[in-house]
């Protein structure tokens, strides 16, 4: 079953994905999983007491606030707060694009990539606007049916009805959320699709695969359980010690300000950081069940063949010039046969292997000098491990983000 055998090929794939590590690399990771998942703003609920009416010539307790004297500066706050919440739900719609265009390449490029998508980031926050609308229309009426119920009896009843309505919803609700994002979105970027010709490319896929998606399902919440308790172990080790420097250096004059407007960001980046290998994780195990159950929607080809060919783990690379190269010679030998490519036992097949830096035809030639760029050759490899699978055209691009997004 593909939803249980990607689970150890998502592991083989994030691991080349993430090795070895580049620490500028984690950060930019980190800085797209603050605004699509990794960590978010929670809007504040401003919930507010009834207060009863008195008669006219009642005396107001002195301690009581007055709601009306508040009510404009509630409602500016409330304002403020959608408006941020509406501008980091932009930013993390776009960036999911972002997030998926550097699995599929293996490098993160965050500014060339968000240009590129700013179109399908735009329609994917408004789906997610309008699917949110309309599952807080369906919780909402219920609930607002039990704050105006003056009746005891009728509010414990709109209350198990609210209850009923709620559960299903909800499920609803976060099916739709999530399989919009690590599925819609990648069929959105592998066929440039909006998102409703998206969903209806996909459910063909969805349909003729139910079993595999309810699993996927099943395992990605559990994995998710699993994760977050291990996640929040780990933070509570790692913690430890900063939490105990911070607050020696509170008690140091002038430094305490300066402690505090660094713990906190610091604290959130290492929250991130952790976080990077099990998003990326499972990130790549949706995209690897996307392809497996419908090959045209496959984004990430390469990383597939790569994990079940033995390429990352044989030669550490996933894809550079020479072994696509290597790849097209082997697809023509096969076209003509398997003598072709295995009946050679003569000595010239093996001087092909052998040979150590006169021939590299065969694709798997010395990295230290052709790949490496020295001895005159152009290099695709930029210093990290990872081919640029998108040509000459990028080269310039990459040799700009070693030093900045």
């Amino acid at each position: 079953m593909y939803a249980i055998d990607d689970l150890s090929d998502a592991i083989d794939v994030t691991r080349e994905f993430l090795t070895p590590i580049r620490p500028w690399m984690w950060l930019k990771l980190a800085l797209l999983l603050f605004f699509i998942g990794g960590i978010g703003f929670g809007n504040p609920a401003f919930s507010g007491g009834s207060g009863g009416v008195s008669d006219e010539g009642a005396t107001v307790d002195p301690g009581t606030v007055d709601v009306g004297e508040l009510l404009p500066i509630l409602v500016v706050v409330t304002v403020a707060v959608l408006l941020v919440g509406l501008a980091f739900l932009l930013v993390g719609s776009i960036f999911e694009f972002t997030f998926l265009e550097s699995l599929r390449s293996g490098e993160v490029h965050v500014r060339r990539y968000t240009k590129r998508n700013v179109g399908h980031g735009v329609q994917l926050f408004g789906f997610r606007v309008v699917l949110g609308l309309i599952a807080l229309a369906v919780i909402g009426f219920p609930v607002a049916a039990v704050f105006l119920s003056g009746s005891d009896a009728v509010s414990l009843a709109m209350i198990g009805i609210v209850i009923l309505v709620a559960i299903p919803v909800a499920l609803a609700y976060a099916v739709i959320s999530r399989f919009t994002t690590v599925f819609i979105a990648p069929t959105m970027l592998q066929k440039d699709l909006g998102v409703v010709a998206a969903w209806k490319r996909f459910w063909p896929t969805l349909s003729g695969n139910w079993a595999e998606y309810i699993v996927y399902f099943l395992l990605v919440w559990l994995l998710q359980l699993v994760f977050a308790f291990a996640i929040g172990i780990a933070l509570f080790i790692l913690a430890i010690p900063i939490v105990i420097v911070l607050f020696v250096l509170l008690f140091i004059p002038f430094l305490n300000l300066l402690v505090l407007l660094v713990a906190i960001p610091l604290l959130v980046v290492l929250v991130l950081l952790v976080q990077v290998p099990v998003v990326v994780y499972l990130r790549y195990y949706a995209l690897l069940l996307l392809g497996d159950t419908d090959a045209d929607l496959d984004l990430i080809p390469d990383r597939r063949e790569a994990v079940r060919g033995g390429g990352p783990g044989a030669g550490g690379s996933w894809e550079t010039p020479d072994s696509r190269a290597e790849g097209d010679r082997r697809d023509d030998r096969d076209d003509l046969g398997t003598d072709d490519m295995w009946g050679d036992d003569s000595e010239s097949f093996d001087n092909r292997w052998n040979e150590p830096d006169s021939d590299d035809s065969s694709g798997w030639g010395d990295r230290d000098e052709s790949d490496s760029g020295v001895g005159g050759g152009d290099s695709d490899d930029d210093g990290d491990g990872w081919g640029d699978s998108s040509g000459s055209d990028d080269d310039d691009d990459d040799r700009d983000d070693r030093s900045g997004w």
